[in-house]
C-alpha cells in the first residue's frame, strides 16, 4: 500500500502521493511569473531554492474556502520539485494501490488521490 499525505485544498480533502521527500512549510513571498496563473502562481523559496508554486484550486470541484492557504507542500512532480499550495495538512495515511487512471483525482476509500502525471500534463497545457 502506498503512503499519502492528507491535505485540504480549498474545501476539498485529498491525498497527495508520497514519493521521495516531502516538506511542509509556511507560505512565504511569491514572485509572480507572466502567463502562469491560475495554476502556476509564481516562484517561492523553500530550503534556499526557488521552486514553482502550484495552485490546484482551479482544478478542484467545490467552492473556495473561507481561509486563505498559508501552507505549501514541497514535492516531486515527474522529477521536478514543486510546491503545492494547501490550506491544511492532516497527516500521513496508507492507501490501497490506486487503479490506472487518466483523471486528475482518483476515487479511493477515504477520499480522492491526486494523480501526479495528470497534474503535470495540466500544468504543461496551461503554460501552452
Amino acid at each position: 500500500m502506498p503512503d499519502a499525505l492528507l491535505v485540504r485544498i480549498q474545501g476539498e480533502r485529498l491525498a497527495l502521493p508520497l514519493s521521495g521527500e516531502q516538506t511542509i512549510a509556511e507560505l512565504g513571498p511569491v514572485a509572480p511569473l507572466p502567463n502562469g496563473e491560475p495554476l502556476l502562481l509564481g516562484l517561492t523559496t523553500v530550503q534556499g531554492r526557488a521552486v514553482p508554486l502550484v495552485n490546484l484550486a482551479p482544478l478542484l470541484p467545490g467552492e473556495p474556502a473561507a481561509d486563505e492557504p498559508r501552507l505549501m507542500v514541497l514535492t516531486s512532480l515527474e522529477g521536478d520539485r514543486v510546491a503545492l499550495l494547501v490550506n491544511e495538512v492532516f497527516g500521513v495515511t496508507a492507501l490501497p494501490t490506486p487503479p490506472v487512471s487518466s483523471a486528475l483525482l482518483i476515487d479511493l476509500p477515504g477520499g480522492p488521490l491526486l494523480n501526479p502525471p495528470v497534474l503535470a500534463r495540466e500544468l504543461r497545457d496551461s503554460l501552452g
